[in-house]
């Protein structure tokens, strides 16, 4: 029944969202009325998104930054990174384009319902690399950032069927590793993550320890997936506000059972999590 439930609710916010973007129209360009939302892969930031827009206040931008859905960013990695320090104009032209909302299509409005809008809440697990430059660009866009449990995180993606060799999208971006991962040795890393357990426990912390260690300089609204279950989430003076409220389910919600990591597979991620100095998440 709870299976039933879901699938009926998805159908019919696809349903509803192809009716209403049919004739959706944004009214402000502005980077001003722009809240972008960044973390790894499953940590719930469709459900956050979700949650922030309860009452229908935003235009629902989804990962924009996937370069084989969204045309604009065609010509770009899908976990691309940009040093603020080394880019062109048409980099900031076609990000700039992006976070102001002049794209559409059915990927993007996926989750909009909203017929006429003037601000924008942006999703985008594809844009922790660019944090950095967005920031340069735009010091006053508000940027939250969502943590969730690494086990929790890596036992979705395997229960997802999310392809392991992810975590060489970020690897390959030798600007990126060379710049804030200098103290990584890559021939022990390779050892590290022969597993696809070890492979989606690298890529989470690639993104996330690069995160965390820039949280302040970034002026990153960190949120944690856990104290947003069962709450209320609203931004007031583009500060993230917490209320006690009954959940909804995400439109993103696996029909499938949640997969248990086995004992093996923990000791696994808990090593990957030793190597990258990342052991306040082991349990």
């Amino acid at each position: 029944m709870k299976n039933r439930n879901l699938l009926i609710s998805k159908a019919y916010r696809i349903v509803v969202s192809t009716l209403v973007n049919l004739v959706a129209h944004q009214t402000n360009n502005h980077i001003n009325n722009t809240i972008l939302i960044i973390g790894s892969t499953r940590s719930g930031t469709t459900f956050l998104m979700e949650s922030i827009n309860q009452n229908n206040d935003y235009r629902l931008i989804f990962e924009p930054f996937n370069n084989t859905y969204t045309k604009e960013w065609r010509e770009y990695d899908t976990r691309e990174y940009i040093d603020p320090l080394q880019t062109n104009e048409h980099e900031k032209s076609v990000i700039n384009k992006i976070l102001t909302g002049q794209i559409s299509s059915p990927w993007v409005n996926r989750y909009n319902r909203k017929l006429r809008s003037d601000r924008r809440l942006i999703k985008a697990v594809r844009a922790n690399l660019l944090v950095e430059f967005i920031r340069a660009e735009y010091p006053n866009l508000p940027i939250i950032y969502l943590v969730r449990n690494p086990y929790e995180v890596v036992a979705s993606r395997i229960n997802m069927n999310f392809d392991a060799n992810d975590v060489e999208l970020v690897r390959n971006q030798s600007a990126f590793i060379e710049k804030h991962y200098p103290d990584i040795q890559y021939n022990l890393l390779s050892k590290k993550i022969e597993t696809k357990e070890a492979k989606h426990a690298a890529l989470w912390c690639l993104e996330n320890r690069f995160l965390q260690r820039l949280q302040f300089q970034l002026n990153l609204q960190l949120v944690r997936y856990e104290d947003i279950i069962g709450m209320s989430v609203t931004i007031e003076k583009e500060e993230i506000r917490l209320t006690k409220k009954a959940s909804k389910p995400s439109a993103s919600t696996s029909l499938r059972s949640a997969y248990q990591l086995s004992q093996s597979e923990r000791e696994n991620i808990t090593e990957v999590l030793a190597f990258f100095g990342m052991e306040k998440y082991i349990n």
